[in-house]
C-alpha cells in the first residue's frame, strides 16, 4: 500500500527559485544527497517532489557551498550529520520502490532513463534561457557602442566646426589688426609730411 504524504511538496523549479539558485545546481545539490543514501520524495514520473525539511537542508547546503565556500560533498556530510538516521531517507511512493534489476519492468526503466532525460533537458533549457539573455545583453551593448560611436562623430564634427570658425575669426582679426596698423601707419606719415611743409 503507498505511503500516505499529508506534507504539502514542491516542484524542482519552485525550490531553486525560493533558493536563489540555478535549476541545475538544485539537481547537483540533491544528487550529492541522494548519493550520501538521503531520499526524496519521487512522483510518478519520478521526478523529485521536494518537503519543507528538504528546502531546509538545501537551504543550509547553499549556504555552507556558497557562503562557507565548502565543497560539496563536505556541505553534504555536515548537513546529514545534523539528521537524525530515521530523517534521511525520504518517503517512496509504492510505485517507486526499489526492487532489483531484473523484476524492473520495461516501463520503469523507460521512466528512470526519462527522468534522467528530463533533467538534462532542464539543464539544456536553462543553458539556453542564459545564452539568450547573454545576447540580449550583448545586443544592448553593441546599441549603446553605436549610440556612442555616434555621440563621438558628432562632437568630431562639432570640435571641427568650432575650430574652423575659430580659425576664421582669428584671421578676421589679425586682418583688421592689419588694416588698423596700415590707417595709423597712414595717417602718420600724413602728419610727419605736414610736419616737414
Amino acid at each position: 500500500m503507498p505511503e500516505q504524504i499529508n506534507e504539502i511538496v514542491y516542484l524542482g523549479g519552485e525550490v531553486a527559485k525560493s533558493l536563489g539558485i540555478a535549476r541545475s545546481s538544485l539537481t547537483k545539490y540533491c544528487i550529492a544527497l541522494e548519493n550520501k543514501d538521503y531520499k526524496f520524495i519521487r512522483g510518478s514520473n519520478n521526478s523529485r517532489a521536494f518537503r519543507s525539511k528538504d528546502i531546509l537542508l538545501l537551504q543550509r547546503m547553499k549556504d555552507l557551498v556558497q557562503d562557507k565556500s565548502m565543497t560539496m560533498e563536505t556541505a553534504v556530510n555536515v548537513v546529514l550529520s545534523m539528521l537524525p538516521e530515521e530523517e534521511r531517507t525520504g518517503a517512496v511512493l509504492e510505485e517507486n520502490k526499489v526492487i532489483p534489476q531484473e523484476q524492473q519492468s520495461e516501463e520503469q526503466k523507460e521512466n528512470n532513463q526519462l527522468s534522467v532525460l528530463m533533467d538534462k533537458l532542464e539543464y539544456i533549457e536553462e543553458i539556453s534561457d542564459r545564452l539568450n539573455s547573454m545576447e540580449k545583453e550583448l545586443k544592448d551593448i553593441k546599441t549603446q557602442n553605436k549610440i556612442l560611436q555616434d555621440q563621438n562623430e558628432e562632437l568630431k564634427t562639432n570640435v571641427e566646426t568650432s575650430s574652423n570658425k575659430r580659425d576664421e575669426n582669428l584671421l578676421s582679426l589679425i586682418r583688421e589688426v592689419q588694416d588698423t596698423k596700415k590707417m595709423i601707419a597712414a595717417s602718420q606719415e600724413k602728419k610727419w609730411w605736414e610736419f616737414w611743409k
